[in-house]
């Protein structure tokens, strides 16, 4: 995770990095840092199939 400014003085971003269920890297996201919160020990993951539409 990247913390980055926002262009206009507005809320700090953060670039996020978004893995398969493997481990493997399948994309890069920028969000607003309120977009982010932390695990919870009660949360579990799930697995989905990814469809990619071009």
């Amino acid at each position: 995770m990247d913390l980055i400014p926002h262009p206009s003085n507005g809320e700090m971003g953060a670039i996020l990095e978004v893995f398969n269920a493997l481990g493997e890297s399948i994309s890069v996201v920028t969000v607003p840092i309120s977009a982010i919160k932390p695990l919870q020990a009660n949360e579990i993951f799930t697995v989905r199939s990814l469809v990619k539409v071009e």
